[in-house]
């Protein structure tokens, strides 16, 4: 029998992942096809769940890193940063939408509010239907986001062109 935790999760993720658009996984997929390079930007476990996208992408064989990181270059035209951030008021987060905007970069914004500090540098191109915070969840500190947004991304990897021997090659070899 299902723990009435496991229970709860299982049935509000389904919930939010019934309401997501297949279109807007498409799109995300057409947006990262569209650049070299590909940077990653959120905070907290909403940047965790990136990382584990950039790691995804690079088993593809895209050029990717995560906002912050030391090894890092400097982000430019041309370019992409794919955001998360539930609130769409991260300060990290915002500081990267207008870093990467001053620089000619692309963006592509997830969030779960489409009216928010972050939606003023760049409405949000995908809107996942979870709330943020404990809004309307009965997980907490916008874990529910959180899943989404992994299942979310990878989705967008399962869209994208890939050679599993190479994502096999290309997997890490330093574990």
């Amino acid at each position: 029998m299902l723990s009435p935790k496991i229970a709860l999760i299982a049935d509000e993720l389904n919930g939010a992942l019934e309401k997501l658009s297949g279109e807007d996984v498409e799109r995300a997929a057409r947006c990262i096809l569209a650049h070299e390079r590909v940077f990653v930007g959120g905070a907290g476990r909403s940047g965790l769940m990136l990382k584990a996208f950039a790691m995804r992408l690079m088993q593809t064989g895209r050029t990717v890193y995560a906002a912050g990181e030391v090894v890092t270059p400097a982000v430019e035209k041309g370019d992409l940063l794919f955001l998360a951030s539930a609130s769409g008021a991260t300060k990290s987060v915002l500081s990267y939408a207008e870093t990467a905007k001053k620089a000619g970069a692309d963006l592509f914004v997830v969030s779960a509010s489409d009216r928010s500090p972050l939606a003023a540098i760049h409405p949000a191109d995908v809107v996942l239907p979870c709330g943020s915070g404990d809004a309307g969840s009965g997980q907490r500190l916008g874990s529910l986001f959180e899943q989404v947004l992994l299942i979310f991304c990878d989705a967008v990897v399962l869209s994208l062109p890939s050679d599993p021997d190479g994502m096999r090659r290309r997997h890490a070899n330093l574990e």
